[in-house]
């Protein structure tokens, strides 16, 4: 009995370290099928609407455009809802060697439709719609652990040297290029590694348009990116992506096409050429390589935060007969800069201030050279959707379902160019709860349109968010745009007339949900 009573006394320092053995055994596995879903509902007063009967579900494109967005002596008022479910697939008898992630979105307005087949509809009586939207669907291999991985299938095309499946769209709208160029989904192959502890990178290639599979008219884009921390707060980056264009206006959304001469890139407020002697078609070979850089992002440590990007276009358009000619060569530039000040004790107390500037053309590819900036909202709709800037009706608000629209929809302006500014100041009343943004924005064009000014517009805009839970926010916002002489152009806008000032007022509640 002694003896026990010894032994007992000896195992006694050691129980706690059994005790936690028995705990991690007691853990359960990861689950193979993992659930991540966001919701999103928001409820809008504007005086902003689309004023044909034929665009009044799913808006999208330059404010003032084609998509018929005016603003109305009435106010708008509806309620949107999204549902944006993903499910990933992570099989223990492949011990992490290959994982499929499927994202998929439901959007509808509400009153909007019941009993049919179509995106972005069904909040009709009854509803009974079937409206489910593919996002991604793609399977990730790690044949090397974590060094590397491929992407393959309907993935995620940002323009960002970041796994887009890892990482999170708040990453990539404060990096890289912030979105301005590349920020949709297309189908291709993507490899991300990890080169060095310090050095990562990305090349990927994207089908963006497959037309008939056996000819040569389609549309890929190849994309090579590197990155590297030479100081621990210190992140650059080089970027060289290339776009062959052989799709000759066909495929593309609706009866809108795409590519450089399409009524989309119009539609978009990007860039949009006009072929000379009745050429119907052209062929394009198109590059992007610019640089970016950013120091202590996110505050990863101290008050100060500051990036900024330079990206050129250039390339040549040609005839696309059989004896090509070339058309016009390209051009373009665009830069971003930005600096943050975080004045208090969470990331909600900080000023921004953000610069954004693009290269302009006054008169296309009549010169031989286009020198505005070309986006991928040529080839899609929205592919760049820039909006760190924080702006809701000025430039583009991701804050929306099934009405997006914006006075500077595309960082090209149309092809005319922009210089803007952005001014935010944030504060958490209570830390991570409560906090609120009080922002000014304001863009000019850097070509003056005929019969215009270069001055676009000012805006003044608000907003609260208050934390009801982990992940569960209510939201306040309001938007007033003062516009400039740049709308007395009747090259600006769909009704050949100068609109009133727009404004909005919108309320939303988001539910990560795990």
């Amino acid at each position: 009995m002694k003896k026990s009573f010894y032994i007992l006394l000896l195992l006694l320092p050691f129980s706690g370290a059994f005790a936690q053995e028995l705990e991690r055994i007691k853990e359960p596995t990861p689950k193979e099928l993992q659930f991540i879903g966001y919701s999103f509902t928001r409820m809008t007063a504007s005086n902003v609407s689309p004023t044909n009967d034929i665009l009044q579900g799913q808006v999208i494109g330059r404010l003032f455009g084609q998509n018929s967005t005016n603003t109305i002596p009435q106010t708008a008022i509806y309620g949107e809802q999204r549902f944006v479910p993903m499910f990933i697939y992570k099989p223990s008898i492949l011990d992490g060697y290959a994982t499929f992630r499927g994202l998929f979105k439901i959007d509808y307005s509400w009153g909007d439709q019941a009993y049919g087949v179509g995106n972005n509809r069904g909040g009709a009586i009854n509803g009974g719609q079937i409206n489910l939207q593919t996002l991604m669907a793609n399977v990730d291999l790690r044949p090397d652990g974590d060094n590397w991985n491929i992407v393959i299938g309907m993935q995620r095309l940002f323009d960002n040297v970041r796994d887009p499946n890892v990482n999170s769209l708040t990453v990539a709208q404060t990096s890289g290029y912030k979105l301005s160029y590349w920020g949709t989904q297309a189908v291709g192959v993507s490899v991300f590694g990890n080169v060095s502890p310090t050095v990562k990178g990305r090349i990927g290639y994207f089908q963006l348009w497959e037309n008939e599979i056996r000819g040569d008219d389609d549309v890929a884009l190849w994309m090579a990116d590197i990155e590297s921390k030479p100081l621990p707060l210190l992140e650059t980056g080089l970027d060289l992506w290339y776009l062959y264009d052989r799709g000759k206006g066909a495929g593309g959304i609706s009866v809108l096409g795409q590519g450089l001469n399409s009524a989309l890139a119009d539609y978009n407020g990007a860039a949009r050429i006009f072929l000379p002697n009745g050429l119907s078609n052209y062929e394009a070979d198109l590059f992007w390589f610019g640089g970016h850089s950013s120091f202590n992002r996110d505050f990863l440590t101290g008050r100060w935060w500051a990036d900024a990007y330079i990206m050129t276009n250039f390339g040549a358009i040609d005839t696309g007969l059989t004896n090509k000619k070339k058309i016009a060569d390209v051009f373009g530039i665009g830069a971003n800069a930005s600096l943050h000040y975080k004045y208090g004790m969470t990331q909600n107390d900080k000023i921004s201030l953000e610069m954004q500037y693009s290269s302009g053309d006054e008169n296309g590819i009549s010169d031989g050279t286009l020198n505005a900036v070309v986006t991928g909202n040529a080839y899609g709709s929205p592919v760049g959707i820039y909006s760190s800037h924080k702006a809701l009706l000025l430039f583009p608000d991701p804050q929306v379902i099934n009405r997006y629209y914006s006075a500077v929809h595309d960082i090209s302006n149309m092809g005319l160019g922009v210089t803007a500014a952005f001014l935010n100041v944030y504060k958490d009343f209570i830390p991570n709860k409560l906090n609120a943004k009080i922002g000014l924005a304001t863009a000019i064009s850097n070509i003056t349109p005929a019969k215009g000014s270069s001055y676009i517009g000012t805006e003044l805009n608000a907003e609260v968010k208050y934390n009801l839970k982990v992940f569960l926010t209510l939201g306040v916002s309001a938007a007033y745009v003062t516009l400039g002489d740049f709308y007395n152009s009747p090259n600006t806008t769909y009704y050949k007339a100068r609109p009133k000032d727009p404004w909005v007022f919108f309320t939303t509640l988001s539910w990560l949900m795990f």
